[in-house]
C-alpha cells in the first residue's frame, strides 16, 4: 500500500490490515517516504487509535529492518523494556530488575532507549553507574552469552528509526513509534513484561505480543498510573501463557510492606535517580528496593520459576538485601 492510499484510509477512520501496515512502514523505513507524509501519518494513525493488526504490520516492518544478531543464543531469554511515558519520574524499575534477575541466572537481553519520560532512561542510568552502553554488536552478543546479561542501545539496533527521528521530534507528542519500540527487541526473547503508560493499552499489547509468537508475557499498568507494578496501589495486568490470554491484577497490601516513603521510589532529577539506583544495587531496604523486587518478582513468575507474584518477590527482595544483584552489576563493568 502507498502511504497517500493508506493516509486516506486511516482519515476515514478505517483499520489498516497487517500486511498493508507492513508496507507502510517498511517504505518509511528505507527513506522512501516524505518528512511530510509520514507526519501526515503518524498524526491520522494517532487520532484514529491504533488496532492490534496494525501495530503487528508495523512491528514485522521494523524487524525486517533492524540489525539482525549473529549468534544463535542457546536458550531463552527476557526483556524488560517498558514503554516509558507514564510521566511519574520514578527510579530505573525496569532496569533494576532487569540486572536482578540476570543476577538469579535468568538470561536478559535488556531492549532501552535513552529518557522518554523519567528523568533517566535504561541507557542514561546504566551509564551513570559505569556500564558502557554502546558497544558493537559482537560485544553486545557476547556479553549475553558470557555473563547472561546484555543491553541492547536501541538506536544502534535500529538504524532505520533515524528516517522517523526529524518528525517524532518535532511533533512531540506520542505515535506508535512509542509503541512498537518495546515489542521490537532484535533478540526476539521468547519472555516479556512490558509495562504501558495507558491502562488501554494493556489489551492491545498483549494481542500483539501474542501474535508475535512470544511463549510467555506479561503487559502491566498500575492504578497510580506507573508503566511497572506499584507497591502504593493495585496493578492491573494482562498474561499470555500457552497461547491463552489471562487477566488479573495484583494488590501489594499481600506484601504486608507496612509505611513506604514515596521520595525513595519517585525522583526528582537524574542525580538522585542515580543515588537511589546505587542504593538498591548496595542492598538498602528502602521503598524502592521493594518496588524492583516486585517487578523482578513478576519477571520470575513469566519465566516460570515462581509460582506466584509474592513468592517472586521474597525471591527477588532476598537477592537484591543481599548485595548479590550489586556484586553482579559490579561485576559486568568490571567485564567492560
Amino acid at each position: 500500500m502507498e502511504i497517500r492510499q493508506a493516509i486516506v484510509k486511516v482519515l476515514e477512520r478505517k483499520h489498516l490490515a497487517v500486511h498493508e501496515a507492513e508496507a507502510v512502514l517498511n517504505a518509511v523505513m528505507k527513506g522512501q517516504v516524505s518528512e511530510i507524509l509520514l507526519s501526515s501519518f503518524v498524526t491520522a494513525m494517532r487520532a484514529k487509535g491504533e488496532t492490534v493488526d496494525e501495530l503487528l504490520g508495523f512491528c514485522f516492518a521494523l524487524r525486517k529492518n533492524a540489525l539482525k544478531p549473529k549468534t544463535a543464543f542457546p536458550f531463552d531469554m527476557l526483556d524488560t523494556c517498558g514503554t516509558g511515558g507514564d510521566g511519574k519520574g520514578t527510579v530505573n524499575i525496569s532496569t533494576l530488575a532487569a540486572l536482578t534477575l540476570a543476577s538469579l541466572g535468568i538470561k536478559v537481553a535488556k531492549h532501552g532507549n535513552r529518557s522518554v519520560s523519567s528523568h533517566t532512561g535504561s541507557s542514561d542510568i546504566l551509564g551513570r553507574l559505569g556500564y558502557n552502553t554502546e558497544k558493537t554488536q559482537e560485544e553486545v552478543e557476547s556479553h549475553l552469552l558470557s555473563s547472561g546479561f546484555t543491553f541492547l542501545f536501541a538506536p544502534l539496533w535500529h538504524p532505520s528509526m533515524k528516517f522517523a527521528a526529524p518528525i517524532r521530534k518535532e511533533l512531540g507528542f506520542r505515535t506508535f513509534f512509542n509503541m512498537i519500540g518495546p515489542l521490537n527487541n532484535p533478540f526476539s526473547p521468547q519472555y516479556q513484561i512490558i509495562g504501558v503508560y495507558e491502562p488501554e493499552l494493556m489489551e492491545t499489547f498483549i494481542r500483539v505480543l501474542q501474535g508475535l509468537g512470544l511463549k510467555r508475557a506479561l503487559v502491566c499498568h498500575s492504578r497510580d498510573g506507573l508503566d511497572e507494578f506499584s507497591i502504593f496501589e493495585k496493578t492491573d495486568y494482562t498474561l499470555l501463557q500457552d497461547g491463552v490470554i489471562s487477566r488479573n491484577d495484583f494488590d501489594p497490601k499481600e506484601l504486608k510492606l507496612g509505611d513506604l516513603n514515596p521520595a525513595e521510589v519517585y525522583t526528582s532529577g537524574p542525580d538522585q535517580a542515580e543515588s537511589l539506583a546505587r542504593k538498591i544495587l548496595e542492598g538498602e531496604k528502602i521503598a524502592g528496593t521493594y518496588a524492583v523486587a516486585l517487578n523482578a518478582g513478576a519477571g520470575l513468575f513469566v519465566m516460570g520459576k515462581a509460582k506466584s507474584l509474592p513468592e517472586g518477590y521474597e525471591i527477588a527482595l532476598e537477592q537484591l538485601s543481599s548485595g548479590k544483584t550489586g556484586d553482579f552489576f559490579q561485576n559486568l563493568i568490571t567485564k567492560g
